[in-house]
């Protein structure tokens, strides 16, 4: 059965497209659910135009919330907390989805994030979680959005791949936004930052991008590491998935019992540059005191060697704890 839309409300689902606000969309949304012909026809869009009013309403709730708390919290799970930061439409929510088992609406209309969306992505056999922000405008973002970025651990900028030379004052804005709140972003974090200053370790992801389609003299332009995916094709994520662990600077320690052979289900992570003795501070604290020696397999001399505590760990390195 056709729709036979009216006037009225395909003049407000105009006002609901350009709208910037949380509040703007929800009005048009009323006044869309309030023009739309009452027929079967229209019994699936009247039903979509609800859930998206009641999606709005909720985050106007949180937003509320927010702030008189200050900020949204979500707390870092796995071996590092990655925040996917980027403008309206840029990609972000659709890698999310594809990589991870996270509910996060795709959408091909701007602002259809409106609270942060967690997820937990494996490498190969550890979990890292993405963080699906809002979108970071000069229009409309929350202040907890900020403060979210400031936490993580790693800042991945997520450009639309098929803008272009725009996605260079794409990151130019972004930038602006950030050090406008004393966010900078930085390959890798300076050892002596300013203490007024966040630094935040920063990738780029150029995002709806397949191979053959790089403009390689513009990739050459971006100022930090380039990733190159695209969500809907599966290309290039498990290069995505290997720079992200990359660029959390973190090593894979596994455990093992005398005797016994090692665990290698559920490894240990610890910061690179890490000792003998943080690894036996991690698996438990209280045998520090009680250690007698380590044995590592992997970054010794040879398998099975007695090591100091000093002794820095690499990636994959298996111990054996005496105590």
């Amino acid at each position: 059965m056709p729709a036979n839309l009216t006037a009225a409300f395909i003049k407000a689902r105009n006002r609901y497209r350009e709208a910037k606000s949380p509040e703007a969309k929800l009005a048009a949304l009323e006044e869309m659910l309030k023009t739309i012909p009452k027929h079967k026809g229209t019994d699936h869009m009247q039903a979509d135009i609800k859930r998206r009013m009641a999606k709005l309403r909720d985050a106007q709730a949180v937003s509320k919330k927010n702030r008189s708390s200050g900020h949204e919290h979500i707390p870092k799970e796995g071996a590092g907390q990655c925040v996917l930061i980027g403008a309206p439409n840029a990609g972000k929510s659709q890698l999310l989805a594809t990589l991870s088992n996270a509910k996060t609406e795709v959408a091909d209309w701007p602002f259809s994030t409106l609270v942060p969306v967690p997820g937990m992505m494996t490498f190969e056999d550890i979990p890292i979680q993405l963080i699906d922000l809002p979108p970071v405008t000069d229009e409309y973002t929350e202040p907890w959005v900020y403060s979210l970025i400031r936490a993580c651990d790693v800042g991945l900028v997520v450009l639309d791949a098929t803008r272009d030379i725009e996605i260079l004052d794409d990151l130019a804005d972004l930038e602006r936004l950030l050090e406008a709140r004393n966010i900078r972003l930085a390959e890798e974090s300076p050892e002596d930052p300013d203490d007024r200053v966040r630094c935040i370790p920063c990738r780029i992801v150029l995002s709806k991008c397949d191979f053959g389609e790089l403009n390689a003299d513009l990739v050459a332009e971006l100022p930090y590491p380039v990733i190159c995916v695209s969500a809907e094709t599966d290309w290039g994520l498990d290069a995505f998935r290997r720079a992200v662990f990359d660029a959390l600077h973190i090593v894979r320690i596994y455990t093992k019992l005398p005797g016994k052979k090692p665990d290698m289900k559920e490894p240990y992570t610890l910061p690179e540059g890490s000792t003998a003795l943080d690894a036996v501070r991690m698996v438990h604290r209280d045998f520090v005191d009680r250690l007698k020696y380590v044995r590592v397999w992997g970054s010794g001399r040879f398998d099975g060697q007695q090591v100091p505590s000093d002794h820095r760990l690499e990636d994959g390195d298996v111990v054996e704890i005496h105590l």
